[in-house]
């Protein structure tokens, strides 16, 4: 383990879009894929690499009892209320600060998933003996392996020179919002753009002096709460990191990934990831459940201790959870939560 290592995971989310499995009180980093939560899979790539007492989570305060019990052996930050990325990464900052401002912070999402941990962690121990000797603001960016209209993209230039043994990192030249498919096939055929992953490591201390040139009100504002987290957060501008330092800065630089990662963004993700989920039978993707398949493929099934018989019928998604059934046309998985919209209305209890 590495000493100067902080880990920072952001676990504040309540995405709705793998609705009805995820819920505002159990959101997607707390679903099993398959088995162990997307949270705990997070902080145990880190377990050979981080010091226990140096690993943190921060979520909002709604969810602080359901991550208490994962069991994870982290401290807990807690907001007071949700208010994007850019505070809860300067909150973790300020508190590593406070005992090792040379510390590096490594900051994670806590509902992506990774195939191969073992490459991931290689890459993660370069860029964090880059941080160490530079004062770079490092993004990971990831390899792209099709024309992804969903993601945002980092525009890079050539890497930078090389520093002793480590790995040298790329230029990130641009923050590009997501493309059109058109665009997403020319980014992937010039092979200098990688997926924006949300994935990031520095020094406390250089993050905090980002924050200060490019985000001053933040500084202003914990200072004349004197630190009280109560006080403070509410006031902290509600921003990304991305929107709110990264776009702006000029010490940007990214070490690429290639490790199998998904941010799983909506039920049709476990398509990609089903041959390592051990989830494909017969053209269909089938998470839990048992399924009798007629004539029918390219359908998603998440519905436990049920038999799901299918005829004749192609690319739905079937998920069943507590008192809700969920039918979809696959194609329409990114509307699911319209869904949840009227059901915060008419049935807020599942939502």
């Amino acid at each position: 383990m590495d000493p100067t290592l902080f880990l920072v995971v952001i676990a504040g989310g309540s995405g709705t879009r793998f609705w009805p499995k995820s819920t505002s009180r159990r959101p997607k980093q707390l679903l099993p894929f398959p088995k162990e939560t997307l949270l705990t899979q997070t902080v145990k790539r880190f377990e050979n690499l981080v010091p226990v007492h140096q690993r943190m989570i921060v979520t909002t305060q709604s969810l602080q009892n359901a991550i208490a019990d994962e069991n994870l052996n982290a401290q807990i930050l807690a907001e007071p209320q949700g208010r994007n990325t850019a505070p809860c990464i300067y909150w973790a900052a300020r508190e590593i600060s406070k005992t090792h401002p040379q510390g590096i912070m490594l900051v994670m999402p806590a509902d992506h998933y990774i195939a191969s941990p073992e490459n991931f962690c290689s890459v993660v121990k370069n860029a964090s003996q880059w941080a160490k000797t530079n004062e770079d603001l490092i993004t990971l960016g990831i390899h792209p392996t099709r024309p992804e209209t969903g993601y945002g993209y980092l525009r890079t230039a050539e890497p930078l020179k090389q520093a002793g043994n480590c790995m040298s990192p790329k230029k990130v030249e641009a923050f590009v919002e997501k493309p059109n498919l058109e665009k997403a096939k020319q980014f992937l055929q010039s092979g200098n753009y990688l997926w924006n992953g949300g994935m990031f490591i520095w020094r406390a201390e250089v993050i905090l002096k980002a924050f200060d040139r490019w985000m001053p009100e933040m500084k202003a504002t914990w200072e004349k709460a004197q630190g009280q987290v109560e006080l403070a957060y509410p006031q902290l501008t509600a921003t990304s990191i991305d929107y709110g330092v990264m776009e702006k800065a000029d010490n940007v630089v990214t070490f690429p990934l290639d490790c199998g990662w998904d941010d799983l963004g909506n039920w049709t993700s476990l398509e990609g990831l089903a041959p390592s989920l051990g989830a494909q039978q017969g053209g269909n993707v089938v998470t839990s459940g048992d399924l009798l398949s007629i004539d029918s493929e390219g359908n998603i099934i998440d519905a436990p201790e049920k038999l799901i018989a299918l005829l004749g019928v192609q690319n739905l998604i079937i998920v069943e959870h507590g008192k809700a059934l969920l039918v979809a046309q696959k194609e329409r998985a990114q509307d699911i939560r319209k869904i949840v919209d009227q059901l915060k209305m008419t049935h807020p209890d599942l939502v």
